[in-house]
């Protein structure tokens, strides 16, 4: 450490005296404290104009304010405390600093805007809600945001699709009951319904929001179980820019019959991201580069995004903005494998590579008209796929484009402490693609109103309500969902909540009109596959702790969710062909009223233990996911055999397929110095039911379910080292005991990923 301060003050002197008129210039010391008991903050970052300074280890550090600087400010960030600012007058005597830094105190008051498309604190929410930071999406180097979702108390995505409390399953590429929105924005293709992860901006995602429960009130039809909401960063009063370049390799399985490939199976990759602001102008620029040869046969992923956010704060309180995005892909994806034993090979060495090109624009704009506020925005999405297969028989090119609007008005009555928010919103699809079958279209028109009261500052009622109607070529329907909850501080940190909910959601063109096959498996199309209605009810409480530094809060919640027509993927054979195997598939179908109840519990974070800073969000969820009628019928398939739930499933129970009962989610996080130590846990049980067929035609899947019985569990680890306050460098491993996984049938998950991530942020 001696050599340390003669290196750093002879630094500092050279610098000094290599100005000129350096006899003008001034030296500052300084000292971080906490300011709750005086003790030192060690790893402190410390800005003053363009000099940048670490404390050391008894929180001191030394600044240089030049001669030529007019605007002196003294900016201090430290994980865990609040952000210090002071303006330091050059020419004055105060030389040496004491800066007393305040523990965050605010994770009861973090805010969201998901809720009710107005900031709203977290502790008043009628409804399960988890706020995620960047510190986890930037430090477990997160290539795609569905790879973070999965950390997320109480979510789970299989095979890119979000599932939040049980509420979706697994259906293949196509419809979600959960809406993804960024800065709150639906981003959803218009022909499946879906997310493409690769499309997701994530370099400047500052905070992610998970609302659980129905939201079709605000969101429309696809929020039927949930909201996972991005928000996104713009510069305030400093530029930020930041650099992110990784390499990492695969390690090899531990069963050697999965190696399909001696060659070194690698992913790199490179981000970017610059924000700033001039005058009234506030702009944001990233970019984002992808490399990754993929740990199976035919799977790779190779794709460069550039996105922008546009924003011009005019006169008379009018905001204009644009967000603006691109991204060209070319992969291969892996549907199912050729065996258990050959769990990396694809079936019949069938690959499928698809050249993907994709283009968005948000135009937006905010203004005022007395006590109004007024929002209006847009969205053009093009998505385009022109896809290879080994069969040249099968076309599945597939394009569509999407056109979004949605004007919404609210009005802050400070007398009543009422928000009132109400508005419109249109949804354009349309799809010429041979996957559907030609020319498909769909239109969505909504209204929709919500009332969020406070009274006597501890009671906060919410209640809406919003029409929907539907057209998908030449059938259409309309309907109306409501809402209510309420949320009371019962005492000090302690909050208790009920809601209820309803939910609607209309078939995708996907859904209705897919047709396709991949090897032996087929997906065929339903034009009359109809709506699914549902409802949510939970009750829950939240209670802020304080321990030693560390403050947080645990929340607990019962839900029950209720599905009416449900859609989901059923296995059977559903054409009559000379080779039954060329009729066996896939086809999306009502299958009848099912039930989800369940109980959930999570607990977030933060502060300083010693001299260690502490970050964690854990989670557990159950679930008990079933279908209530197993003997109804809900299909025939082309032999006229009757298909129910009893006729179709694995397993004896009726608990609904493609789910997990129990889900355990884990992060921590330890800092001390200049050094980050964070490990991650993920369990799930096994899936209890998956559809029958899969046991009779799929190789090796009755050896696979025993293997898997247990369910499967999932560490990560990382560790970072603070170089300069502005240089980082880490390694950061997934699935670190290199653990076979199986989340869905016939594919295995990842093995041990290994990554050197180097960081450069100013």
């Amino acid at each position: 450490m001696a050599r340390y301060k003669i290196l750093s003050n002879c630094f500092l002197w050279l610098i000094l005296f290599s100005l000129p008129s350096s006899a003008q210039n001034i030296v500052i010391n300084g000292l971080v404290l906490d300011k709750t008991n005086n003790e030192p903050l060690i790893g402190a970052i410390i800005k003053l104009n363009k000099t940048v300074a670490i404390s050391n280890e008894k929180g001191e550090f030394k600044l240089l304010i030049l001669a030529s600087d007019t605007n002196n400010q003294l900016h201090v960030r430290f994980v865990g405390y609040q952000d210090y600012t002071q303006t330091i007058p050059f020419g004055s005597n105060q030389n040496v600093i004491k800066v007393f830094l305040k523990p965050n105190e605010n994770l009861l008051n973090q805010t969201i805007i998901s809720a009710g498309k107005y900031e709203q604190s977290v502790k008043r929410m009628v409804v399960s809600t988890e706020v995620i930071k960047p510190y986890l999406i930037q430090n477990r180097n997160t290539t795609m945001m569905d790879k973070l979702l999965d950390q997320i108390p109480s979510v789970s995505v299989i095979d890119g699709q979000i599932n939040i409390r049980g509420g979706s399953g697994w259906t293949y590429g196509a419809g979600s009951r959960v809406m993804l929105l960024v800065d709150d924005m639906p981003f959803l293709t218009g022909d499946a319904g879906q997310v493409k992860w690769n499309f997701v901006p994530i370099e400047n995602v500052k905070q992610v929001e998970v609302v659980k429960g129905a939201s079709s009130v605000l969101y429309g039809s696809s929020a039927l179980s949930g909201i996972v909401h991005l928000r996104t960063e713009m510069a305030t009063d400093k530029p930020i820019t930041r650099i992110s370049v990784f390499s990492g390799v695969y390690s090899k399985p531990n069963r050697e019959s999965l190696i399909w490939n001696n060659d070194p199976q690698m992913q790199n990759g490179l981000s970017i991201f610059y924000t700033a602001k001039k005058n009234q102008f506030t702009y944001a620029i990233s970019g984002n580069y992808f490399k990754d040869n993929g740990y199976r046969q035919g799977e790779s992923d190779h794709r460069l995004r550039v996105n922008t956010n546009l924003k011009w704060q005019a006169k008379n309180r009018v905001q204009y903005g644009l967000n603006m995005g691109a991204l060209i892909s070319n992969g291969g994806a892996f549907l199912l494998w050729d065996s258990y034993q050959k769990g990396h090979n694809i079936l019949n060495g069938q690959t499928t590579k698809t050249l993907s090109t994709n283009f968005y624009a948000d135009p937006q704009m905010s203004f005022y008209t007395g006590a109004f506020k007024h929002n209006i925005r847009g969205r053009f999405m093009y998505i385009s796929n022109d896809i290879t297969n080994a069969d040249p028989n099968v076309n599945q090119d597939n394009s569509s484009r999407n056109t979004y609007t949605e004007y919404n008005v609210q009005r802050f009555i400070t007398s009543l402490n009422l928000a009132v928010t109400g508005g419109f919103a249109s949804n354009l699809s349309f799809s010429n693609s041979p996957l559907y079958q030609g020319v498909q279209e769909s239109r969505n028109h909504a209204a929709f109103l919500q009332l969020d009261q406070t009274i006597a500052k501890r009671l906060t009622l919410n209640a809406g309500a919003r029409w929907e109607y539907f057209k998908m070529n030449e059938s259409s329907e309309s309907k109306p969902v409501y809402r209510a909850g309420a949320n009371y501080e019962v005492a000090k940190a302690t909050f208790v909540r009920a809601s209820f909910g309803q939910g609607y959601r209309f078939p995708s063109i996907a859904e209705r009109y897919i047709e396709t096959s991949v090897g032996i498996l087929n997906i065929f199309p339903n034009p009359t596959l109809g709506s699914e209605t549902g409802w949510n009810a939970e009750i829950g409480l939240k209670q802020g702790f304080s321990f030693s530094g560390v403050k947080g809060f645990v929340d607990a919640a019962y839900f029950h969710t209720q599905y009416q027509n449900m859609i989901d993927f059923n296995f059977g054979v559903w054409r009559k062909t000379t080779n039954p195997l060329n009729g066996l598939g896939f086809k999306t179908l009502n299958i009848g009223e099912t039930r989800i109840t369940g109980l959930d519990f999570s607990l977030n974070a933060e502060g300083k233990l010693g001299k260690f800073t502490v970050q964690t969000i854990m989670g557990y969820t159950y679930t008990n996911p079933i279908m209530l009628d197993i003997d109804k019928p809900f299909a025939s398939d082309s032999f006229g055999i009757v298909y129910t739930f009893r006729s179709t499933r694995s397993d004896s129970s009726n608990v609904l397929k493609y789910r997990f009962k129990h889900l355990f989610k884990w992060d921590l996080q330890v800092g001390y110095k200049k050094w980050q130590l964070g490990y991650s846990v993920r369990y799930n049980s096994a899936m209890d039911n998956i559809d029958r067929v899969f046991l009779d035609i799929v190789a090796g899947m009755p050896e696979a379910r025993l293997a898997n019985n247990n369910g499967n569990t999932v560490m990560d680890a990382r560790l970072a080292y603070q170089i300069t306050a502005k240089m980082k460098i880490a390694l950061v491993i997934s699935n670190l005991l290199n653990a076979e996984i199986m989340t869905r049938p016939a594919d295995i998950r990842p093995p041990r990923l290994s990554i050197i991530q180097f960081n450069y942020s100013f």
